[in-house]
């Protein structure tokens, strides 16, 4: 298994439409491939993590470094694990609008969603970082 977390800025013209076909299109794949996940999406930014085996998780993200809809790539982490942290979703997703929300609501929300995944129970050098990089991208705008 091999776990990888990466973020990204989107271009100026990625719209709210765009996210949803990318979403669709990127389950797909991902059922297909065996991987699983959790993207980010909010103020422009992306973060998101992917899991799989190690030749599929790296084919993927060669493909996700040519998409012209993002730049300013950056790998967070990587890690070669036995578990997955969201091995229940092809794709995890929450969409927090286009105005953002209260710091309370997107709190409770990122509690719910990762309460989900019992993410901070399972043995995984991933989870600080990928939760620390959630932190920044919600509350400390570009």
């Amino acid at each position: 298994m091999h776990s990888l977390v990466y973020r990204s800025v989107a271009v100026e013209n990625f719209e709210l439409p765009d996210i949803y076909k990318m979403l669709s299109d990127a389950r797909l794949f991902n059922s297909r491939h065996n991987i699983t996940g959790c993207l980010l999406f909010h103020d422009n930014q992306f973060l998101q993590l992917l899991e799989g085996e190690e030749k599929e998780v790296e084919r993927l993200f060669r493909r996700i470094k040519k998409d012209s809809r993002h730049h300013k790539l950056e790998i967070i982490c990587e890690e070669r694990s036995s578990i997955r942290l969201f091995d229940e979703w092809s794709m995890a997703f929450h969409d927090y609008g286009l105005n953002g929300t209260s710091a309370n609501l997107k709190l409770n929300q990122i509690d719910r969603f990762f309460e989900k995944s019992d993410a901070f129970m399972k043995p995984s050098t991933l989870a600080i970082p990928f939760f620390a990089n959630v932190k920044d991208i919600l509350f400390d705008p570009l």
